[in-house]
C-alpha cells in the first residue's frame, strides 16, 4: 500500500472541513474523489502532500509515518494544485532546475526538457511564468510534479481550465503514469472525466468520506445519479 490515511480531521473552529476520512492507495490504481467546491478536496489533498498539517489522524505513505519522516515523504510525491507552486519571474526550465537541484536529479537537463515537450510547454520553457494563461500554469504544475519521478501522484482538480487538447493530455498521463505502477489520488467534481480515468470511487460530501467501489461495480450512470441524490439529500 503506497497511503494509507486514518481519522482525517481538519476543523476550522468548531467546524469540520473533514471528519474521520479513511483513504488509501495501492500501486496502480486512480483514486477519484468526487465533491462539489467547498466540500474539502482541496484540503484533503493538501493535508495527504504534507502541505498542511491534519487537526487529528494518521497517514502513511510508503510505510513512513509522515509526522515523523515529513521530509522523506515529500520526496515520494507529486502534487498539482490551483495555486502555481513556483516563482512566478521565472521560466518553467528555471523552476524546474531549481527543483532539480534540491531533488538530486540525474540527467536534468534532458529530463526537463521531455517534461515539459511531454506537457506542451517546449516553446514557452524560457518565457517568465507571470505571463502564462491558467491552463499554461496548470501544464506547468503537471510536469513539476513528475520532475522527481514520485510513486505517489497527488492531482486536484486536474481538468479545470484546461482546453479539451490539455484535457487529454492530462488523461492519458495519468493512464501512462498508472501503467508505470504510479499510485494517484485525484479530487474533482467533474464526474465523466473522474470515472475515465478512476479504478475506484468515494464521494466527498458534508465533510465525510463515502466509497463507491471500483469501476467493475458501478456504472457512470449509476454513480452520477447517486451523486446527485447526495448532493440534494
Amino acid at each position: 500500500m503506497l497511503l494509507d490515511a486514518k481519522g482525517i480531521t481538519r476543523k476550522l473552529g468548531h467546524r469540520n472541513i473533514l471528519s474521520n476520512v479513511d483513504i488509501s492507495i495501492h500501486a496502480g490504481e486512480v483514486v477519484s474523489v468526487f465533491g462539489a467546491n467547498g466540500a474539502g478536496k482541496t484540503t484533503l489533498i493538501k493535508i495527504l502532500s504534507t502541505l498542511l498539517p491534519p487537526t487529528s489522524g494518521e497517514i502513511w505513505i510508503n510505510g513512513l509515518e509522515v509526522k515523523k519522516h515529513r521530509d522523506a515523504v515529500r520526496r515520494l510525491v507529486g502534487v498539482v494544485l490551483h495555486e502555481p507552486l513556483a516563482y512566478l519571474d521565472l521560466s518553467p526550465y528555471e523552476n524546474l532546475k531549481f527543483l532539480g537541484r534540491i531533488y538530486n536529479i540525474r540527467s536534468m537537463e534532458e529530463r526537463i526538457h521531455h517534461l515539459l515537450s511531454d506537457v506542451g510547454l517546449n516553446q514557452f520553457a524560457r518565457e517568465p511564468m507571470k505571463n502564462f494563461s491558467r491552463g499554461m500554469i496548470q501544464r506547468f504544475m503537471i510536469a513539476k510534479a513528475l520532475l522527481h519521478d514520485p510513486p505517489i501522484l497527488f492531482l486536484d482538480e486536474p481538468f479545470s481550465g484546461l482546453d479539451i487538447s490539455a484535457v487529454n493530455l492530462m488523461i492519458n498521463r495519468i493512464e501512462l503514469e498508472r501503467q508505470r505502477n504510479k499510485g494517484i489520488l485525484l479530487t474533482t467534481h467533474n464526474l465523466e472525466f473522474g470515472y475515465r480515468v478512476g479504478s475506484r470511487f468515494h464521494f466527498l460530501v458534508n465533510a465525510d468520506i463515502e466509497s463507491l467501489g471500483d469501476k467493475q461495480q458501478i456504472r457512470l450512470e449509476e454513480l452520477t445519479a447517486n451523486y446527485e441524490q447526495r448532493l440534494n439529500s
